[in-house]
Formats: structure tokens, sequence, C-alpha cells
């Protein structure tokens, strides 16, 4: 009898979901993925947008009425085919090969979700074992990327450099909040969950892969061909062009009833957008600074927005019990100033 098991990356965004996408969708094309490792792509799961292969459908599930808003690429689907699809998914493992399956799901936006233990109560009835993978990254580095892309994207209203504002909310929360998340995993009932650490200054694409996979088959990852592992799949922009970027929203702002004036600008975003990047991606990413125009954050402001989230090192470092002494999180907190 096989033994099933699904291991869920849960997020949050800004925190390599996209590169383990990347890996696992490509992986499953080459057929380099283990035999014990199932990736819900084609057939096993619902259309994807371009070539990778993620699993944002997962959070579909949280919405009984269903989702009005379309915020995403790929289309928005039902509670009930969601259902559907795991269960499908379930069965499908458990008439594999071999003594047990791992199916893995990469959903970058579940943890921090309302109702998040539907999902859990779905999976636990459809599999034997429930993992959730949480990645912890600096809360500045991971919200300025987050805003970097916001800026990026066209359809966003974002159009200011504003870290501390973004995350500083009126009501005395913060924006994206990893002690909310990991008390939340802390207190669902899933047979594991396991935090791992994002690092800012790996230059290999394949690390925060390798700590993903490690715990899908206690091994790293098999390497693709290619470049994969020596870029990343989003690159930031310099200050100067993300200043451009978000004085065009600007003026979409401005000229909204003006259709064609519009247009005009949103053709002139993705040219900036795409040739700023192009450039980005030809330096590569080791010899990027303030010097070379990148935008930094000053470190007094650093520490003002450190302030937002009190002690956030110490919850972290009870969450990973005996792990946090282990010499990868000493470096972790350290960089972090956590």
């Amino acid at each position: 009898m096989v033994t099933t098991r699904v291991v869920v990356h849960v997020g949050p965004m800004k925190t390599g979901t996209t590169a383990i996408g990347a890996y696992f969708s490509a992986a499953h094309k080459a057929g380099l993925l283990p035999s014990e490792v199932i990736y819900p792509t084609g057939d096993l799961w619902f259309p994807a947008s371009g070539s990778i292969t993620k699993h944002g459908q997962l959070a579909d599930y949280l919405y009984p009425e269903g989702r009005r808003e379309a915020g995403r690429k790929t289309a928005i689907q039902l509670p009930d085919d969601v259902a559907q699809k795991v269960k499908e998914l379930a069965a499908h493992a458990a008439k594999g090969r071999g003594s047990r399956k791992t199916t893995v799901f990469i959903s970058e936006t579940l943890v921090g979700r309302a109702n998040l233990g539907r999902l859990v109560d779905l999976l636990k009835k459809s599999f034997d074992e429930v993992v959730f993978v949480i990645a912890v990254r600096s809360p500045i580095e991971a919200t300025q990327s987050l805003l970097v892309h916001k800026i990026k994207e066209w359809r966003s209203d974002r159009a200011d450099l504003d870290l501390y504002g973004m995350l500083k909310r009126a009501n005395g929360s913060v924006a994206y909040d990893y002690r909310r998340m990991l008390t939340q995993l802390h207190e669902l009932p899933i047979d594991e969950f396991v935090i791992i650490p994002y690092f800012e200054d790996e230059s290999d694409g394949y690390a925060v892969i390798d700590r993903f996979m490690n715990i899908v088959t206690g091994k790293p990852a098999i390497r693709l061909g290619g470049d994969f592992g020596s870029r990343r799949i989003h690159p930031s922009l310099p200050l100067a062009s993300l200043k451009r970027l978000a004085s065009l929203k600007k003026a979409r702002t401005k000229f909204e009833r003006v259709p064609f004036v519009v247009s005009i600008l949103h053709t002139l975003f993705l040219r900036i957008l795409n040739a700023d990047r192009s450039k980005v991606m030809r330096a590569g990413f080791k010899t990027r600074s303030s010097i070379s125009g990148d935008w930094v954050i000053p470190s007094e402001e650093r520490v003002r927005i450190l302030g937002l989230y009190a002690n956030l090192g110490d919850d972290l470092r009870k969450a990973l019990g005996a792990q946090s002494s282990q010499s990868e999180w000493r470096s972790w907190f350290k960089a972090t100033g956590l």
C-alpha cells in the first residue's frame, strides 16, 4: 500500500516560489523528477499561464461563494473544482508504484489567509501526511521586493517607494506579518510545518530550490541543463527605472478617462520595463549596489522598519527550536538584523 504525502510551499510572496515553480515545471517536463515525486501540471492540474506551473488555485478553495476579483494570470476556480482536482491527485498518487508518493504544491499566497483550515481539512482527507513549508526572508528585503513587484505591475495602483507606509497600516497592524503567519501555521492540524531561510546574497539559483527539495526527497535537486542556476527569475530594477515606471502609473491615473493616452502610457511603460530588465539580466547580480543605481534602504530606515516587527526574531527562534543554533540560521539572523 502506497503512503501518500503532500508538501505545500505556502509562501509568502517573494521568497523564491517562482524559482521553485520554474524548477519543478522544467524538471517534470524533462523527466528529471524522482519517481516518487508528483508535481501537479498538465492534465493533473488546471491550465498554467506560460511555462511555469504554480498552484494559486488552492487559495480559491478558501472562498465558498467563489472569488469575484481576478488578480492573477490564471483563471480563478470554484471551490468544488479545486476539491475534485485534489482528490483525483491523491487517488493518482495512491495507485503509483513504490511505498511512498509525495505530491508537491507551490502556492505563494496561502499563508496568512483566513479559513486556511478548510484547505487543511481537504488535504488531510485526501492524503496520509500533510506538510506545510514557509520560507522566511528579511522583512525589509521581502517587502522591498514586493513593492518593486507592485510598481512593475501595470494593473497595480502602487506608484510610490514608501516602504514604511506600505507596511504600517492605519489600524496599527503590519503588512507582511511573519509573526501572524507563524502563529497561524503552528495552530493548524497538520503533520508538520517546516521553516526554511531565504538569503539575499546567494548567487546560486539552486540554493532555495535545494532547501525545499531536501524536505520533499531528503536530497538536493537534480540539476537542469543550461544556465538555470545562474540567474534569478524576477530581476529587480535600478531606482531610476522604478521612478520612471512609477511616474507613468501616476500619469495613467491623471488621464484614466482618455483611453488613447492610457494606451500610449502603457506602451511606454512596457518598453522601459523590458529594456531595463534586460540590462539587469545582462549585467548580473554580483555587481549591483547603490553605486550602480540600486534602490538601497538607508540604515536609519532599516531600523525604523525593523521596529515595526518588535520581537519577531525571538518568535522565529522559538518556532525553530534547536534549529536556530545551526550555523545556517545563525548566519540568517545576523544578516537580517533579527
